[in-house]
């Protein structure tokens, strides 16, 4: 491979309006965002990398670099430039991350924005500067043109395009053939709103569809568990399992057999002795109370068939 350092400065930039109205501003020129510093020849990308720019610097409002020809894949590039033939440099495919149609900006002969933060692709070697391929565009970092030029306004490329309604589309908008513009908006306005009220009503009755779900399947839980078909801790697990699914809850529930307690034998009698502030109490009962140690100590049996119970 084959390089060759051309010692002279090129301008790459200045303040001045271009030939299509707009303007870059030098000093926000982003250079560690111009990686590789790379160039074609004449915009041609299919031709390969023809130079690589070093030693950029600012003097007043001008952004000078100097170029390193690839004499490999242009070997006559040198010369060429060295006599004259190529003696300008064009940043192509500008990517403006900031930018303004302020007024306040803009010079006496400026009719576009003024791009206030930027970086270049590339920067080619051109017979002329400020090649009509380089600069027609602008675009972001994602390479969506925010501006076409390329008829010399700035005007954005969205703002360009005119959508034009045929008879058919204007029908199913309610429309006669001649609907104006502000009947036309006022109707696709409309229609939004329609949209909107369905989807809000739409998901107003999945809520509710939902929200009786949830009841039928705690209604099928609870009646399970006063028929001793179900524990807490298993029901607590099938309204999850069976959140939305009450039918496939039924049937299971349905299928089940009660629950047989076996509790330790204990003398179930009511001692005939019991002071009566304790008949009728639970267990639960006499521990709040307090009561429920003096039962155990004098009731030792009656005790043992409360706590059973429990």
């Amino acid at each position: 491979m084959s390089y060759k350092k051309f010692d002279r400065e090129f301008c790459l930039t200045d303040n001045s309006v271009n030939v299509y109205g707009y303007r870059l501003l030098t000093d926000g020129f982003v250079q560690e965002k111009f990686k590789p510093a790379i160039g074609y020849f004449m915009h041609k990308r299919e031709l390969g990398v023809a130079v690589r720019w070093e030693d950029f610097r600012v003097d007043g409002d001008k952004l000078y670099a100097k170029p390193v020809i690839n004499e490999s894949a242009f070997p006559n590039l040198f010369a060429q430039i060295e006599a004259g033939f190529y003696a300008g440099a064009s940043a192509g495919s500008i990517v403006a991350l900031e930018f303004s149609d302020d007024d306040k900006m803009k010079l006496a002969d400026q009719t576009g924005i003024t791009v206030t933060k930027w970086y270049p692709r590339e920067v080619s070697i051109v017979d002329l500067p400020g090649n009509y391929n380089a600069l027609a565009q602008l675009y972001d970092e994602s390479d969506n043109v925010l501006y076409d030029l390329s008829d010399k306004k700035s005007q954005k490329k969205s703002e360009m395009k005119k959508i034009e309604f045929n008879a058919e589309q204007l029908r199913l908008l309610d429309l006669s053939d001649n609907a104006t513009d502000d009947q036309i908006t006022v109707a696709l306005k409309n229609l939004a709103d329609r949209a909107k009220r369905a989807d809000a009503a739409e998901k107003s009755l999945s809520d509710l569809k939902a929200g009786m779900t949830q009841k039928q399947v705690k209604a099928i839980l609870e009646k399970g568990m006063s028929e001793h078909k179900l524990t807490k801790e298993l029901a607590d697990s099938l309204e999850k399992d069976y959140a939305g699914n009450p039918d496939g809850l039924q049937k299971l529930v349905d299928a089940m057999q009660p629950q047989k307690f076996v509790s330790k034998q204990t003398n179930s009698k009511v001692p005939t002795d019991l002071p009566e502030k304790y008949r009728g109490k639970s267990f639960n009962d006499l521990y709040v109370s307090g009561d429920l140690e003096t039962v155990k100590a004098d009731y030792p049996d009656y005790y043992e068939t409360l706590k059973s119970k429990k």
